[in-house]
């Protein structure tokens, strides 16, 4: 009989935050997913975020926000926490506070946006060109307990459908895959991590609703003081 996955890995120190947000944060942003009305036909707005293997192998619908009515979410969540993984670097910290030798850094929102999956469509590992990133959890239609029961992945030892994931690995160093499985308990939930960290995220199946979550990049303001 095949073992019960294990929920997830755990790290004794992750490069990521591993966050919560309340229920009035998820109301707001909810309310700037319902503005947006339906999304667009696949690839007509965005396709920095592609998902692949849908139908006819087309890219997921994607839809921007616009800064004006993401600038909240930045001020009142995001801001603290980009502060807070910036100066988990002991070496920022010191730079800033101790050595003095550079100014605090100011951070920006440089752009957010919402990813409707449909069923089997799936984002291949990559990383972005930011600072930090981040990703919400806002609709998870599966539990990660029952697509790993599904019948054809009874012979599958370490499947991934439907996950989440982190790769961590340099040069030509192993590789550690990081999983995060993904279940309706997980809606509300927010990563926000390193931009240089490769992350993908799995196909799910037998499910006609969509997975939804939002996502967004973070940089430094450069010459704030000049």
């Amino acid at each position: 009989m095949k073992e019960e996955k294990i929920k997830e890995q755990k790290l004794p120190n992750p490069p990521w935050l591993d966050l919560r947000l309340t229920k009035e944060v998820i109301d707001h942003l909810w309310e700037m997913i319902n503005q947006q009305g339906p999304p667009p036909s696949a690839g007509s707005v965005l396709q920095r975020q592609a998902s692949y293997g849908g139908p006819n192998n087309k890219v997921n619908d994607i839809v921007d926000f616009t800064f004006g009515a993401a600038e909240w979410f930045f001020e009142d969540v995001l801001k603290k926490y980009s502060e807070q993984l910036y100066y988990k670097d002991w070496n920022n910290y010191y730079n800033v506070h101790i050595g003095q030798s550079v100014p605090p850094p100011v951070f920006e929102l440089k752009e957010m946006w919402v990813n409707h999956q449909k069923q089997h469509e799936y984002i291949p590992p990559h990383k972005h060109w930011a600072l930090f990133s981040f990703v919400v959890f806002m609709k998870i239609p599966t539990h990660w307990k029952e697509q790993q029961a599904l019948p054809w992945l009874k012979n599958v030892e370490e499947s991934r459908v439907s996950d989440f994931q982190f790769i961590l690995g340099t040069g030509m160093g192993p590789v550690q895959e990081i999983p995060i499985p993904l279940c309706p308990e997980d809606e509300g939930r927010m990563l926000f991590f390193p931009a240089w960290l490769t992350h993908q995220v799995f196909p799910f199946y037998e499910c006609e609703k969509e997975r939804i979550t939002i996502s967004g990049n973070i940089i430094p303001k450069i010459n704030v003081n000049t």
